[in-house]
């Protein structure tokens, strides 16, 4: 007869949430396996314990920090001045200090040191002769397209062919642009290289763990201004000499002052609050991110202008700035004591204990000598054989259970 609904339902709410089920566990007295799967075990256990508790701190709760910086440049150096039109052999002499070299003065956790300079002074809008750095060479008119902008995007071409200011020799492009244009009538200053390796630049960094509600910097009360950073003697230093950062990169340092460069200055603020906090200090890496002798687009640079009034005529001068531009980035992560983490942290680690279970058991179905008496004894056959009743048409099921062993009896090989 067919099962009615309601003891179905009966049925399976009974085998769902009052019956215990477990498995069934087999003994197998084994010296040489038992001894495997117990170090099996340990080497789990202690994999759980060393690795995923302690060494990665399983235990603590994370987060990164947040942060910015005030950054201080200090320095002067001694800078001569070339007419690039004239190319004098003699040089002129001038002095660079902060005010003069740190353009822009102040940015967002980055600052940018001036190492060269080509300045045109005295511009003005009109018609003036192209210059010959910009190889618009013409034999007529033609050659010049009226109204298109240059190349370089400094002017717009007038449709004239005339003779270079610098070289009567050559015909250029007029053009209608800023005039006299950049290196035709320019003076360059380059600032001296000793000079500069010994910048310093002081970090004053804040940083914020939002939720661990910790506040912190790397300026303490302690802090010796006298002092200088080394990462092997003082690591903690705020103060920063330029040249032992320039000595860590390993790049030509010539290359990179003459043709400017990018820098990062990185820190790491790694902190565990299980400890007081005041005992955690970044640590600085430098990495060069833009050298000055790459074979594509070397280094850094910029232009800027200054416009001014004089005689009812607007006047600017230009310069083309090229600089060491560091940036400074915040890293690291500060980690405190979380119940709930820890239990995660054993927790995913004790599925690893199922591979002693999984070795074990490959031994002794597929490689030990017993192997068929195991399999007897670990496995159960079920056969279902149906059998059809010719009066009422009725289908009955048999099932016949074939157990090696009793439940109650020990396996033993």
């Amino acid at each position: 007869m067919p099962i009615s609904f309601k003891k179905f339902v009966s049925s399976f709410f009974t085998d769902t949430f009052l019956t215990y089920s477990t498995v069934k566990v087999i003994q197998v007295p084994n010296t040489l396996v038992a001894s495997i799967y117990r170090i099996i075990q340990f080497i789990i256990i202690a994999y759980i314990a060393l690795y995923i508790v302690w060494y990665k701190k399983g235990y603590q709760q994370f987060q990164e920090p947040r942060g910015t910086s005030i950054i201080k440049v200090k320095g002067i150096t001694k800078v001569t001045g070339n007419n690039t039109n004239q190319y004098l052999s003699e040089n002129t002499g001038y002095l660079w200090d902060t005010a003069e070299y740190q353009l822009p003065p102040l940015e967002n956790n980055a600052f940018f040191i001036a190492t060269r300079q080509i300045v045109t002074n005295d511009q003005t809008e009109r018609n003036c002769d192209s210059a010959i750095e910009d190889k618009l060479f013409c034999k007529n008119n033609t050659d010049c397209l009226q109204g298109q902008q240059t190349p370089n995007t400094f002017g717009y071409f007038t449709g004239y062919c005339v003779n270079s200011s610098r070289n009567s020799s050559l015909k250029v492009c007029e053009i209608n642009a800023w005039c006299p244009e950049e290196l035709t009538n320019s003076v360059e200053y380059i600032a001296d290289m000793n000079d500069i390796q010994n910048f310093t630049v002081y970090l004053k960094t804040m940083v914020t763990f939002t939720l661990f509600n910790i506040n912190m910097r790397n300026v303490r009360d302690d802090t010796n201004f006298s002092c200088r950073y080394n990462k092997e003697t003082d690591s903690r230093c705020p103060i920063i000499r330029i040249g032992d950062i320039l000595n860590s990169l390993n790049t030509s340092q010539t290359a990179l002052l003459h043709e400017g460069g990018l820098i990062e200055i990185r820190q790491d603020w790694t902190c565990n609050f299980d400890f007081h906090h005041d005992k955690c200090y970044p640590t600085l890496t430098f990495s060069l991110l833009q050298s000055g002798d790459d074979k594509q687009s070397p280094g850094v640079n910029y232009r800027a202008a200054q416009k001014y009034r004089m005689n009812d005529t607007d006047f600017r001068a230009l310069s083309k700035i090229y600089g060491l531009r560091f940036v400074l980035a915040i890293s690291g992560k500060g980690g405190q004591f979380d119940i709930v983490n820890l239990f995660v942290a054993i927790g995913s680690g004790i599925g690893f204990m199922v591979i002693a279970d999984i070795v074990c058991d490959t031994i002794f179905m597929y490689f030990h000598k017993a192997r068929k008496q195991y399999r007897e004894g670990k496995f159960n056959t079920c056969e279902i054989k149906a059998k059809t009743a010719r009066s009422d048409k009725e289908t009955k099921f048999r099932m016949i259970c074939e157990e090696a062993y009793e439940s109650t009896s020990k396996d033993r090989f």
